[in-house]
């Protein structure tokens, strides 16, 4: 048999790592960032506004591009109908990623060039030389110019790979995403007649405003008893709540705020089924949550006889719970974007300090 062992990767493949990693996380939480301010709150349901790269990297899809140059991360799901322009919203939510790689490689080229005349400044080295010696052949060492080049020149050609790969019109692919999206924009734009005056149309409610698994029936009947529970109209309230439930099970809201409906009124065991049934079938983690949140405060206090169990004066107080839309830890993200750009300040700092040091001592 003739020798294979030039079909094998190279180990310079590995210095993909660093960049290939950093771009996945920005590709992904550009998606969801986008998708979230256009109105799928299911991005921040689903832990996808974080800087965590077990939440966006397929380790798999790492292996891949290390072996092969093709890989992927977990991709972010959306609901086009949760958007206000379907289709443009659709479409930026596809570009986004291949958007974020190409900032992240730019915003690495600069600290690249930066590094680069750095080092040729200390070192008395021609800036050219530096660069050429970052792009190492599969035969050199892991050593100090191996690490840099891992950091500068293979992280910038990882995330032009991601952007450029992730563009091509192919199923499965953004590009494929992006370029439907465009098709169904101009076939609505051609299909839109202009509307004037009277025969301009009243938008429905839109989903968005409660998340994941609200359907628009749910929806109407949800707010409609939001309104009775607000002017303590309660048996209308709770009958409007029950029927949001029956058009959609996974109806956390509903079933938070029927749980209040029956705590007005004096009717603990039913508030308490309520709220059980929240953290049983509610659709969204914020409803489950503050269902816990309601049994917890009524295990404090269990009525001993029948006028314990009466509404106090401030129980017809209890309005409506309205704090419903899911939402990232936003203290969380910045927090951990600033820890993120200073260690790769510091990572810089001593690549730059140490490349120096290499080349001045004759190596």
């Amino acid at each position: 048999m003739g020798d294979l062992s030039h079909l094998m990767p190279a180990w310079t493949n590995l210095l993909f790592i660093p960049g290939l990693i950093a771009g996945f996380i920005i590709h992904e939480l550009a998606h969801s960032l986008i998708a979230y301010f256009l109105g799928d709150l299911s991005q921040a349901e689903g832990g996808r506004i974080t800087l965590n790269p077990l939440r966006h990297i397929s380790w798999f899809g790492v292996l891949t591009f290390v072996l092969f140059r093709v890989g992927w991360a977990k991709p972010v799901r959306i609901d086009p109908r949760n958007f206000k322009h379907r289709y443009m919203g659709t479409f930026l939510v596809a570009i986004a990623g291949a958007a974020a790689n190409l900032v992240l490689a730019g915003f690495i080229m600069v600290l690249t060039a930066v590094l680069v005349g750095l080092t040729a400044l200390f070192s008395q080295q021609d800036p050219y030389k530096v660069l050429t010696l970052l792009a190492i052949q599969p035969n050199a060492g892991l050593d100090i110019v191996a690490w840099t080049a891992a950091f500068t020149v293979y992280s910038i050609n990882a995330n032009l790979i991601l952007a450029f790969f992730n563009l091509l019109p192919f199923p499965t692919l953004d590009g494929f995403t992006a370029l439907a999206s465009l098709i169904g924009l101009l076939r609505s734009l051609y299909r839109q007649s202009p509307q004037t005056g009277d025969e301009q149309r009243v938008s429905p409610i839109s989903r968005s405003t409660l998340g994941r698994g609200s359907s628009l029936p749910a929806t109407i009947h949800f707010e409609r008893g939001a309104e009775y529970h607000a002017t303590n109209n309660y048996e209308d309230a709770i009958a409007r709540y029950r029927q949001a439930i029956a058009n959609d099970r996974g109806y956390g809201p509903a079933y938070v705020n029927l749980g209040l409906a029956y705590l007005s009124l004096g009717q603990r065991d039913r508030a308490i089924q309520a709220f059980r049934g929240a953290t049983q079938y509610a659709a969204d983690e914020k409803s489950k949550n503050e269902a816990w949140t309601q049994l917890n405060k009524l295990s404090q206090y269990s009525p001993l006889t029948p006028s314990q169990a009466a509404p106090s004066p401030d129980a017809s107080q209890t309005g409506p719970w309205t704090n419903i839309r899911p939402a990232p830890n936003w203290l969380a993200l910045g927090l951990s974007s600033l820890f993120a750009l200073a260690g790769a300040g510091c990572i810089y700092i001593y690549l730059t300090i140490a490349l120096i040091g290499f080349l001045t001592s004759g190596a």
